[in-house]
């Protein structure tokens, strides 16, 4: 992956705060119609990735308009720390695409090195 592809990727992936109330977070992602059709089979992860952050109950993706909206734990969490745990997401799906992981591997081992990778870099999630 070149930068200028790598660059591309961030800003689609890149997050607008729509609606932040206490619990529930709206991003749009007003770039994601231009993500590369190869990327959709992977969307259902976005759910599983997010609840990985401590407080995040749920996470509902909108494929049709590029929209997430995400339920979490006021008291938990906040919509710094998922804005920051969402960049950590698409930093690490960027290098597993350099490194061509997603290619010698199946979907369900894949997916198990995205959550392994996640999972370490949770504690810098504590934070703030």
């Amino acid at each position: 992956m070149n930068k200028f592809s790598e660059g591309f990727l961030r800003l689609c992936l890149k997050p607008t705060v729509e609606c932040n109330l206490p619990g529930r977070l709206r991003l749009s992602f007003g770039k994601y119609h231009l993500l590369p059709k190869e990327a959709a089979p992977y969307l259902h992860y976005t759910q599983e990735v997010l609840r990985l952050l401590p407080g995040v109950s749920a996470a509902e993706i909108n494929p049709r308009i590029g929209t997430l909206l995400i339920r979490y734990d006021a008291k938990t969490t906040n919509a710094r720390a998922i804005l920051r745990w969402v960049d950590i997401v698409v930093d690490e799906g960027i290098q597993i695409f350099k490194e061509d992981l997603w290619q010698d591997v199946s979907e369900a081992t894949l997916a198990q090195i995205v959550r392994q990778r996640l999972i370490l870099r949770l504690p810098q999630q504590k934070e703030g």
